[in-house]
């Protein structure tokens, strides 16, 4: 530890330069006390409110606040990105996040690729100064309001740091001979900085960052030089953003202004490279690269977030005024963002809402989930997240279960999945079992996707004479439509873009497209081609075909590739259904309902299509009712993701629960009268593939109670410690069985650590008791158990054995 901290601190004193502070970061800060020290002396010379002054020093603390952090993260991530191995790791040691190349041994550290970087940056900037004037400055003037159509970039600086490589992994399974992928885990925290004007008004951005994992897709690969045809890059998910606005945007640097424009920013590069969006190089001349532009997804998934449960209350309660979370939740698979309804003044909200969405690529996407507490006077709190690898959901066909909420100190989530091949096969358009779910749903569900491709128009007409246009290309089915970027000032666009459109009845819809002018935004050719004609074609495809859109007598050529696939069911059934147990769930202890009416009427219904039903205080949820919802058990384990079991157990109350409940006495004992602790059931293992330490705490027994009528409500604290220190890397418990000195928990959790770092972590297991002593007291330890992993060998593993717990009682 002592030589971690000198390289530390050497690495510090050795700096460049440019990584210091200068004068001109302070200028900003200086200027706006300036303006503070003045409004304070008008307030007092004009005779204003003291309120004033008030609202005048929150601004400039938060602002100030938000800027030292920005400013230290940007600081932290750049000297990062200068130093060698031993600085990363102790950089990142302290919040327990290794970059990749030190956790996973596929993933290797290039250290050459950063000097071919650096030494190409030059180049590289001038190329993104080209391409950012061309393709994104168009794009930005089309989404923009009326007033800010003059949006242009002033100036475009790269700077002299070039962006970092952390770590580089090459997919060599699963993967076509034609095709080579390599993901990259991509640093940026330099000097670019930006110049943009609008409405007359002149501002920008610098010091930015950012840092996502690229995906690079080099296909096809040839027998002659270059051996690649072409290459695609895309963020594999939306990567994390930051950056200063300078000029006039430092007049709009507060938390509300600067989050609205961050997302602004996020949605456009969510738009140009985040999957199924990428961004394509051809290599070599007089090669299709249509693969490249135009892959086909790998499926679709069908998503039903159910319910959630015992979620944290982030809102205040005032006297007699009991005031609950209003939570919601988003869903994100890369680019695509969905968004459930509010419950309001719920902990325990029934959603029932369904989504689906596309995986273009299932192999490194996750399914991320995420729940809000809604808050309409400040910024949304986050109550709790879930990621799945979407390569699971493949495997698996179904995923039906609750999973536990990371980021949070309790809740659940309840929710299903299911995934669908893409197939040519008309007769998976027809009604089959498995679709019944998810006819009657809360929107419309569909049994087909048509891919559209755009790629080139030749001979435009000019809108007015003289007037060379600015052409893009809607494209509509049904109610839904989409457009190209715009091309500037051309008759011969090369657009290029691809397009998804979920069907429902293909047989009757039209797809249609119209080109407009973006200066004039008149229409200059039209072209609809009916889906049954396409339903016709061999494989349901038309690859690269000519088409004509009209306009009066001008006709201009336009070449599409269009596909139409249906879905084929992977599972027709949950096949982690177990229906052979049957438990009870949903007493009144367990979980605390918020709606008491809505749910006392409803508890004596049917769920209808999978739909949950809540159930009334005091009464217990029939077996066949709520069997859906439990004891569901996964074969494929899944990363970041506790396994929930707890249908016997109740989550911990919070302080205001514990002033309500009685207080409870404790019994006296003399030192060394209590001869015995009881047994903890404990399985363990390690998973290789995914890095994980995998504790399942089954069950106690024989435990010795505190409480003087002998009760015990227990449940388990899991804490993973470093050998050497008093502070966890890791905790968790397990839910509370009331009332029994021989619970039964069969709680999973997964710990992230890597093998090569199991010696220098112990695993503490305290057995505890969550009855109420008093406010202020804390849940005495019935027993402990401590488990050095020195000695664990990760080949073996413990299933279900018993460990005597050592002294307790504190």
């Amino acid at each position: 530890m002592a030589s971690t901290q000198a390289s530390l601190n050497n690495a510090n004193t050795k700096l460049p330069p440019d990584l210091g502070m200068s004068w001109q970061n302070y200028v900003v800060r200086t200027l706006a006390s300036v303006i503070l020290m003045v409004s304070c002396w008008a307030v007092g010379h004009y005779s204003l409110s003291f309120l004033w002054i008030v609202i005048f020093t929150a601004l400039y603390v938060l602002k100030t606040h938000l800027w030292i952090q920005r400013e230290d993260q940007r600081m932290r991530l750049r000297t990062v990105a200068l130093r060698e191995r031993e600085f990363v790791m102790a950089q990142f040691a302290q919040l327990g996040d290794l970059p990749a190349w030190v956790q996973f041994p596929d993933t290797e550290r290039i250290e050459w690729v950063n000097k071919v970087i650096q030494q190409l940056w030059p180049y590289i900037g001038e190329y993104s100064k080209q391409f950012m004037r061309e393709f994104i400055e168009p794009q930005v003037r089309a989404q923009m309001p009326s007033p800010f159509k003059s949006f242009k970039f002033v100036n475009i600086d790269m700077g002299d740091m070039a962006c970092r490589v952390g770590g580089l992994k090459v997919y060599t399974q699963n993967v076509g001979r034609d095709k080579i992928i390599v993901d990259m885990d991509v640093v940026y925290a330099g000097d670019a900085e930006f110049t943009v004007a609008a409405c007359g008004f002149t501002g920008g951005l610098n010091q930015l960052v950012l840092s996502g994992k690229v995906r690079c897709v080099m296909q096809p690969l040839l027998p002659c030089p270059p051996m690649i045809g072409g290459i695609s890059g895309s963020f594999v998910e939306l990567p994390k953003l930051d950056f200063n606005l300078t000029g006039m945007g430092e007049f709009v640097q507060l938390p509300g202004l600067i989050d609205a424009i961050r997302t602004v920013v996020n949605a456009q590069i969510a738009n140009l490279c985040v999957l199924p969006n990428k961004i394509v190089v051809p290599l070599a001349p007089n090669v299709d690269v249509t693969k490249l532009y135009f892959p086909e997804p790998d499926g679709i998934i069908r998503l039903k977030i159910i319910e959630a449960r015992n979620l944290v209350n982030k809102d205040f309660s005032i006297g007699f005024i009991k005031d609950k979370s209003d939570p919601y939740c988003e869903i994100r698979v890369g680019s695509q963002l969905f968004k459930t309804r509010t419950i309001n003044n719920n902990l325990n909200p029934v959603f029932n809402e369904h989504f689906e969405a596309v995986v273009d690529q299932a192999s490194g996407q996750m399914l991320r989930i995420e729940l809000f507490d809604e808050d309409t006077a400040s910024a949304d709190e986050e109550l709790g997240r879930l990621s799945i690898p979407l390569d699971i959901v493949r495997q698996s066909g179904v995923l039906h279960r609750w999973f536990h909420l990371e980021g949070c100190k309790h809740g659940e989530l309840h929710l299903k999945c299911s995934w669908y091949n893409l197939s040519t096969d008309l007769k998976n358009m027809a009604q089959q079992s498995w679709e019944s779910e998810w006819l009657s749903t809360d929107k419309p569900m569909h049994p087909a996707l048509l891919m559209v491709f755009v790629d080139t128009v030749s001979e435009l007409p000019y809108p007015k004479a003289d007037l060379e246009p600015s052409p893009f290309i809607e494209v509509t089915l049904g109610r839904t439509s989409q457009r190209t970027p715009v091309k500037m000032k051309t008759v011969n666009p090369l657009f290029q873009s691809k397009f998804t459109f979920f069907v429902k009845q293909p047989e009757g819809q039209e797809l249609k497209f119209v080109a407009y002018d973006d200066g004039t935004k008149r229409a200059i050719g039209e072209l609809t081609i009916p889906l049954l004609s396409l339903m016709n074609q061999p494989n349901m495809e038309m690859f690269q075909n000519t088409f004509t859109l009209t306009h009066g007598v001008h006709t201009s050529p336009i070449v599409l590739t269009l596909r139409l696939r249906t879905f084929a069911s992977v599972a027709e059934a949950d096949t982690f259904f177990d229906q052979s147990i049957g438990r009870t769930y949903g007493t009144a202890s367990h979980i605390e309902r918020a709606d008491s009416n809505r749910v006392a009427n409803n508890h004596t219904s049917k769920p209808v299509n999978g739909d949950v039903i809540s159930t009334e205080p005091a009464k217990t949820v029939d077996n066949g009712m709520m069997l859906d919802a439990h004891n569901i058990n996964l074969t494929v384990n899944s990363p970041s993701i506790a396994e929930s079991n707890s249908s016997t157990l109740r989550h911990h109350h919070g302080l205001q629960d514990r002033i309500r409940r009685s207080k409870h006495g404790r019994s006296t004992f003399r030192e060394g009268e209590i001869q015995h602790f009881g047994d903890l059931q404990l399985g363990l293992r390690y998973d290789d593939l995914r890095f994980k330490l995998i504790v399942h705490i089954v069950a106690a027994r024989n435990l010795n109670p505190v409480e003087k009528e002998g009760q015990a409500d227990p449940y388990v604290s899991v804490k993973l410690y470093p050998v050497n220190s008093k502070t966890p890397k890791v905790k968790r418990k397990t839910g509370v069985v009331e009332n029994s000195l021989n619970p039964h928990f069969d709680n999973q959790f997964e710990l992230d650590i890597h093998y090569s770092d199991l010696h220098n972590y112990k695993l503490q297991l305290q057995v505890k008791d969550a009855i109420n002593y008093g406010v202020l007291s804390r849940p005495p330890i019935l027993g402990t158990l401590e488990f050095p992993l020195e000695n664990f060998n990760r080949e073996e593993i413990i299933d279900n054995r018993w460990f005597k717990l050592e002294g307790g009682h504190t």
